[in-house]
């Protein structure tokens, strides 16, 4: 449903080869002149500075955590299963929502009302476990994309 299966290659190229994922992604434009000069797989392992700058870069044009949660949730749900999303790009992402308040990320799930955002929560989930509260908050994501099939056979 998603289109999230991997093909090749396994991670986004850098340079012009990969600009256009960023862009279908909806990675934040901000960020496309940093992330355009590595491969999705190099993403997962920027240095410290580079992390600060890509961070810095995000929360001046999303100063609010719920909002730069429910991009980073997005994007994290985007991501190819399983390469990208588990080790590339996926780890850069998980590296930007571990700065946020859990509360923050349960809001956003909430909101954010998408698969995208949900498949996000899900690897979220994954990686870092959940005392619920996400798969509490995105519940009635997941209900509305696969609503329960009616009941035949019975009578009233």
């Amino acid at each position: 449903m998603l289109d999230l299966h991997e093909g090749r290659p396994q991670f986004r190229p850098a340079g012009k080869a990969g600009k256009r994922q960023l862009a279908d992604r909806r990675i934040p434009a901000v960020l496309h002149p940093l992330l355009v000069t590595v491969s999705g797989q190099q993403a997962g392992e920027l240095s410290d500075d580079k992390f600060d700058e890509i961070r810095r870069r995000l929360t001046t044009v999303m100063p609010a955590p719920v909002d730069r949660a429910v991009i980073l949730l997005s994007w994290l749900g985007r991501l190819s299963i399983p390469a990208e999303a588990f080790w590339g790009e996926g780890v850069l992402v998980r590296r930007l929502l571990a700065e946020l308040p859990p509360l923050d990320i349960a809001i956003a799930a909430d909101q954010a009302r998408t698969g995208h955002a949900a498949m996000g929560v899900v690897n979220l989930i994954l990686h870092s476990g959940d005392d619920g509260t996400l798969a509490t908050a995105i519940g009635p994501t997941l209900r509305g994309l696969f609503p329960p099939a009616p009941v035949t056979g019975t009578s009233p």
